[in-house]
Formats: C-alpha cells, sequence, structure tokens
C-alpha cells in the first residue's frame, strides 16, 4: 500500500472478513470444536495478506466509497502518495512510502507506516529482553526436568531447554528456533500444566504467535482488530485445552480447569514467539466454558467443519463485483455523483463492444458518468469538472454538453457501430452513428436524410477505453438512420476491369450492440453498466458500380445494362450467378442472401455510363467478433439482357 486510502480499504476489508467470521463463530459456538474455532482465523490471516482489490467488496462495497472519499478529500490537495481520479492500486499490504509528504494525507500515512515500524521494533525488543532475561537464568531443577521427561514420556512428546525464573506465576515456552520452558523457581510445575505447554511446543505455537504479532502490527491503529487478534491469541489456548483433555482422562479434566480457575488473576507473558497456560482472567472464563462443553467431536464434524471454512473463504478472499445497485446513472445528490464516478473508475470496461456501448450511451443521454466509465483516467478529472458546471446552470447533475444547440441523437433509434477494424496502433478504429432531431416550432422532429457519424478508436488502458479522433461529420442516410448511403465512408474497396469497363465495390460493416431485435435500436435505457457487453449482430453492407468503357458504337446498341453482384469465398473459384437480366421495360434490380444482388436500368440519351447495385445482409462475427471481410467478389455485366463479361474482383491497396 502506498497511501492512506489504499490502508483505509485495506483495513476495512480485514475489519470486515473480522465481524463476519466472529459472527459465524457465535452462532457456531458450541457446534463446532476448537480446532475449527482456531484454524477459521487463517481465512483472516490470508485476507490481512493479500491486497484489497478495488473492484471487489465484502459485506459492503468499501471499495466504491473510499474512492469516492478519497476523490473529494484530495479535490483540494497537492499530494504526493494519491490523486483525486487515480483510482487505488494495491500491491502489498505493507505500507511503502515513496517520496516526501505533501499533503496531510501523505502525512497521515507517514505516521501509520512509522507506527508499523515501532510497533514491530516494540514487539522485538520484548522479545528480545525475555530472551535475555531467560539466557541468564539458571537450569531447572533435577526435579523439575524429570517432571518434564515423565510427561514426555507419558503423551509422546518432545522436550527442549528448561529454566528456572524468579518470580515467574506459570510456566511458559519461549522461542521458536531453540525453544525454552520457562518454570517457576522454587516450585515444580504440575503434569498438566507441562502438559500444555509441551503441546504449545508440539504444534509450533510461539511461531504462530510471533506471526500474529506482525499482522496486529500491519493494523495498529484499529481498535476493532486489536480485539479480534486478543480473541485469536484465546482462541489458540482453547484449541491447546482440547488437545490437553484429549489425553486426560476423568478426574484430571477437573483439576486441569480448577488451575485454570487459580490462574486467573495471574500475570502471563505479552512477548510475541511465547505461549502460556494463563492468559488472562476474562479468557480464561472464556476456555472454561470451553472446557464445561468438552466433548470428542464425532468424526462427520470434520467435513461440516471443512464445508463451513469453504463457504466462509469464498467471499472472505475473492469478495464480490461492485453490486449493480451503487451504480447510479443519474445522481441526485453530490455523494450518489462522487460514488457513480468512483465506479467508473473501478469497474472498468473488459471489452471493446462494452467500452463503444457504454460510450455511445453516454453521447446519446449526454451522460457524463457513462463518457466518464468508458473514457482514460487521464479525462476523469476534467468530466467531473464539467458535471459540476453543468450542475451550476440547472443542468442534471451528471450532465455533460456534447451536441450543438439544436441538434440531438434519436435516443429512440438508438446507435450502431460503424465500420469497426483493427488499428495499426492496436485496439480499433470505427465510427458510432446516431440519427439526429432537429429542434423545430413544433419541437423535436426527425431531421430528414441526416445521420451523425462520430469516428472513435477504443483501446485498451486499465480497461478498455474509448476515445473520438477526428471531428463528427453530418451526412445523408440510406434505408436507415444507421446505415449512412453511398456518401458514407468505406472500410474496404475491390475493383477490376475488362473489356466492357471497370466495376468497383465498396463494403461497410454495421454492428450492432446486444440489445433485443437487430432494428429495435435500444428503446429504453435501464442504467445498468454493460460493461462486458458483446456484438450480437452484424450486417456487411456492399455497394457496386459499373462503368462503361465499350465504344460509341456499342453504346448506341445498349438498351439495357444491369449487374449482377455476388461475393466468394474463394477468389480462385469461378463465382456462380444466379439471375438472367432479361431485356424488358424499365429499371429491375432486387438482392437476396447475404451479398448478391442484381440491378438495371434502361439506357438513354443522358444515361451517366454507370450501373450500381446495392446489397448485404447479417454476417457471422468471428472469434475475435468482427465480420470478417470476403476476400473477393463476382460481379456479371449485362447488356441487353444477355452476359457480357465476368468479373474477378480483389481488394484494391490504398
Amino acid at each position: 500500500m502506498n497511501n492512506l486510502w489504499e490502508f483505509l480499504l485495506q483495513t476495512i476489508s480485514v475489519s470486515l472478513v473480522a465481524a463476519l467470521l466472529l459472527a459465524v463463530k457465535w452462532l457456531l459456538n458450541d457446534k463446532l470444536s476448537p480446532r475449527w474455532q482456531y484454524a477459521v482465523w487463517s481465512i483472516l490471516a490470508l485476507r490481512i495478506l493479500l491486497p484489497a482489490a478495488a473492484a471487489r467488496y465484502i459485506l459492503l462495497p468499501a471499495p466504491l466509497w473510499v474512492e469516492a472519499l478519497k476523490a473529494m478529500a484530495e479535490q483540494g490537495l497537492d499530494s504526493a502518495y494519491s490523486a483525486a481520479y487515480a483510482p487505488l492500486s494495491m500491491e502489498w499490504p505493507i505500507p511503502l512510502v515513496q517520496g516526501s509528504p505533501q499533503s496531510v494525507t501523505d502525512w497521515l500515512f507517514l505516521v501509520y507506516a512509522a507506527g508499523v515500524l515501532v510497533t514491530v521494533l516494540w514487539h522485538f525488543l520484548a522479545f528480545f529482553r525475555l530472551r535475555l532475561l531467560l539466557w541468564h537464568s539458571p537450569p531447572a531443577s533435577e526435579e523439575v526436568r524429570r517432571q518434564i521427561e515423565l510427561v514426555c514420556e507419558k503423551y509422546g512428546l518432545k522436550g527442549c531447554a528448561a529454566v528456572s525464573v524468579e518470580g515467574l506465576p506459570s510456566a511458559f515456552v519461549c522461542g521458536v528456533f531453540r525453544p525454552v520452558l520457562a518454570v517457576p523457581a522454587g516450585k515444580t510445575p504440575d503434569e498438566k500444566v507441562l502438559l500444555h505447554e509441551l503441546l504449545h511446543l508440539k504444534h509450533g505455537d510461539a511461531l504462530q504467535s510471533m506471526f500474529w504479532c506482525l499482522l496486529r502490527a500491519l493494523h495498529w491503529c484499529n481498535p476493532f482488530l486489536h480485539c479480534v487478534f486478543d480473541r485469536v491469541g484465546n482462541d489458540m489456548e482453547a484449541l491447546c485445552d482440547q488437545r490437553a483433555l484429549e489425553r486426560l482422562e476423568g478426574e484430571e479434566r477437573r483439576e486441569y480447569g480448577g488451575i485454570l480457575l487459580d490462574m486467573a488473576n495471574q500475570r502471563y507473558p505479552r512477548a510475541p514467539g511465547t505461549t502460556s497456560i494463563s492468559n488472562g482472567g476474562k479468557n480464561i472464563s472464556r476456555r472454561i466454558a470451553a472446557i464445561v462443553r468438552f466433548r470428542k467431536y464425532p468424526r462427520g464434524m470434520a467435513l461440516v467443519s471443512v464445508c463451513v471454512a469453504l463457504v466462509l473463504a469464498s467471499p472472505s478472499l475473492l469478495g464480490a463485483a461492485v453490486a449493480q445497485d451503487t451504480w447510479d446513472p443519474r445522481p441526485g445528490s453530490q455523494w450518489q455523483l462522487n460514488c457513480s464516478l468512483a465506479l467508473a473508475r473501478i469497474q472498468r470496461c473488459s471489452t471493446p463492444a462494452g467500452a463503444l456501448d457504454t460510450y455511445a450511451r453516454g453521447l446519446m443521454y449526454e451522460n457524463g458518468i457513462y463518457l466518464a466509465a468508458a473514457s482514460p483516467l487521464s479525462k476523469q478529472q476534467a468530466m467531473a469538472e464539467a458535471m459540476a458546471a453543468s450542475a451550476e446552470d440547472g443542468e442534471a447533475l451528471y450532465h455533460i454538453g456534447v451536441w450543438d444547440e439544436g441538434t440531438a441523437p434519436d435516443q429512440e433509434q438508438g446507435y450502431y457501430v460503424y465500420n469497426l477494424e483493427p488499428s495499426p496502433e492496436g485496439g480499433y478504429e470505427g465510427l458510432l452513428s446516431f440519427g439526429l432531431l432537429v429542434s423545430s416550432g413544433e419541437g423535436q422532429q426527425y431531421r430528414e436524410g441526416a445521420a451523425m457519424l462520430v469516428p472513435v478508436t477504443v483501446r485498451q488502458e486499465d480497461g478498455w477505453v474509448v476515445e473520438e479522433n477526428g471531428d463528427p461529420q453530418e451526412i445523408p442516410y440510406s434505408t436507415s438512420i444507421r446505415f449512412p448511403g453511398e456518401e458514407g465512408p468505406w472500410v474496404a474497396r475491390y475493383e477490376a476491369a475488362g473489356e466492357s469497363g471497370t466495376v468497383e465495390v465498396t463494403v461497410r460493416t454495421v454492428y450492432a450492440p446486444e440489445v433485443e431485435g437487430f432494428y429495435g435500436g435500444i428503446l429504453y435505457d435501464d442504467g445498468a453498466l454493460r460493461a462486458g457487453a458483446a456484438f450480437s449482430h452484424g450486417i456487411l453492407l456492399v455497394d457496386a458500380e459499373y462503368r462503361f468503357g465499350g465504344t460509341e458504337e456499342q453504346r448506341r446498341s445498349l438498351d439495357f445494362v444491369g449487374i449482377e453482384v455476388t461475393d466468394l469465398s474463394d477468389p480462385d473459384r469461378k463465382p456462380v450467378f444466379l439471375s438472367t437480366l432479361r431485356t424488358g421495360s424499365g429499371a429491375t434490380g432486387g438482392s437476396s442472401g447475404l451479398v448478391r444482388s442484381w440491378d438495371s436500368m434502361e439506357v438513354g440519351d443522358d444515361w451517366d455510363g454507370t450501373v450500381t447495385s446495392g446489397g448485404g445482409g447479417s454476417a457471422d462475427l468471428s472469434e475475435e467478433g468482427l465480420i470478417p471481410f470476403p476476400p473477393g467478389f463476382g460481379v456479371r455485366v449485362f447488356w441487353n439482357g444477355e452476359p457480357k463479361e465476368d468479373f474477378i474482383l480483389t481488394e484494391a491497396e490504398e
């Protein structure tokens, strides 16, 4: 973690997991064994060691709240460790100070980092002083050593060095690699006390104690977690009690409880790397209650314990995606605005179609939240300021002016993505196509034959983002507001020349978002962020033009000229033409299939020497989600209803 806000998110996430575990432990207090009661804290340890994800939440949408608070607090600060509109990105659960502090939040983070260091040093010094004391203490008496050997032999345990310490209230184990058993001077500890401490030694509880002390240091300023870590230590002792009781019989178990009662008011070692049967009156009272409930739990409960732990581990460690009900594309308050903008920075678009869908809806509704969700992070501040400025002018809090005065997109008709193709720099380039409305005295009406094309680039930058890469252009449309006609730009061009003239085919592509009905458009907006959307439909549009190239004498002999166009899956194979354009009265034309069209026209004195034909249809999308272009086209030219020449068109170089 590199700033105060990352620590705040981390400690909130850890606290929520701790609260969840405490609640479950309370519900199952008398149902599951002390082994489970202590082992389940490993989930908390993993949660502390794993950096909190800014796009996941545990019980509550804490990442969203912290991101919103950060933006509000950092707007007026010039912090070195964090920025208002740069999303949290935590790589390590330990504090790393980089550079000199510049603001109050920087200084607070520096104080926290210093506190972690001081806490770790304090624990180390406490352990070092205790080890120094034990180093200078005399070895335990022969009687005590004999008692330790008897306990080890009786219960199959391994012993360690033992020393005698003046004024010690109870025995304890200290150290990990060279552990020492400290016993009160002049006393021979009870067999059951020695059993308890040697069980600590066997299961490496001193090392675990040191580990929990280090985790406590990372959250030294969180009082709730201090209470939780105390509970962890008590559960460790309760587990050791359970292990001891499993080795004792009958009256010995009652005597063991009596020993704990006698220690309720005794002092106990607090240094890391130590274990002791005595851990304070309040904790001992909980352990006595556990002893009263002692029983050898049935084997089937082990499976139940594992299942419960797995159920808890999933939400605690993985969390869940930020709740959809926190997404408000039309916030009504400043706090809602900050939360929605925070979500726009956290939950980035995961697909090109998702980014284009989000950005297009932002343009249609002039909604800054949508635009921010699909725009580079570098533009977040400018967008937030634009929304704040529009609110002062009486507009909605989320409003960003996009369209010229008197012009607006037709929201009921929706939008389409037009001519999408890979960009040389990576990502994709294309056009967002909208139908236009224009203001009039009678309200907003369709502007006849008008479509607005907005050139955009979609690329990856912490998710997929959209940027406009040119000025919007208004052009006529043909059969639909979203299908610009012959004056619209094309994405691929094919050409061929022959004895009768030349032929050119231009290709356009249109993509539909995941909505009901291909021609239905987006008839309503449910406010959901479709960040992972994919294109559900695609259309390949083809315009063909034949230019007469014969002699003047041939032209005078013509009454009708027609063309038929078909796509080729293999340019090396001959095309199959299905129609024969016969001489008749007037012009004829039609289309069928994906790309198969035919048109003819009557040749008169005013004929300009060209015949055009247009067609197209739904196209299957490739694995990349794009429309694959045909490798070529076949065009047959008809003179006076009879085939004159066949053309094989290949893609022309720019």
